[in-house]
């Protein structure tokens, strides 16, 4: 293994580590030492990788959203008109699975954000990304004549909100109902409500 592919395996280590501390502990229970030890490594490799604590959780965030955006592009790619693309992104089983276990640790990020206006500026980037995708779909149906004249605003928006309810809901109550069906459906129920008749 050479040095590049050890310094990334170390990365990765680093990065997995903070993830089952944040679960576990939380962001400020979660200091570096905890970090590291969970990860096998030292401090120093800590800090070759990450300026500090929050560098790193927002490099979990990056990876997190990276992982959103190739599989929205995927979904483009296979999907022939915008039905097929809400439904499509809708399967995305892995995503809400992944999402539903870092949730709590956003919740902490969004809680932070609110109050730290550069971590606000920061985080709401990426809210913004995912509203203008929306946006664009909505706009593009209403071109074709697909979708009857709404806000694409307040619908992306509203699709963004139904999405997280969901991934929160399924957090608090996983066996409450059959998520997989929820997720298949609602799209479907969102997008008739939307449809010109």
């Amino acid at each position: 293994m050479n040095l590049k592919e050890k310094g990334k395996k170390s990365r990765n280590k680093l990065i997995e580590a903070a993830e089952i501390c944040f679960t576990k502990y939380g962001l400020d229970a979660s200091g570096v030492d905890i970090i590291c030890k969970t990860a096998g490594l030292s401090k120093g490799a800590f800090y070759h990788h990450f300026s500090s604590k929050q560098e790193l959780f927002l490099e979990m965030l990056n990876q997190w959203l990276k992982k959103i955006d190739e599989y929205i592009s995927s979904a483009k790619k296979e999907s022939s008109n915008m039905m097929e693309l809400f439904m499509n992104i809708a399967k995305a089983k892995s995503i809400f699975q992944d999402a539903s276990s870092k949730l709590p640790i956003f919740i902490e990020l969004w809680v932070r954000a609110s109050r730290d206006e550069n971590l606000r500026k920061i985080t709401i980037g990426s809210f913004y990304k995912y509203l203008e995708v929306f946006k664009n779909l909505i706009e593009g149906g209403m071109e074709k004549k697909i979708i009857r004249k709404l806000s694409p605003d307040t619908a992306s928006r509203m699709i963004i909100a139904i999405a997280v309810g969901f991934v929160m809901q399924g957090m608090l109550d996983p066996h409450g109902t059959n998520w997989d069906k929820v997720a298949k459906e609602s799209p479907m129920i969102l997008l008739e409500g939307m449809i010109r008749k």
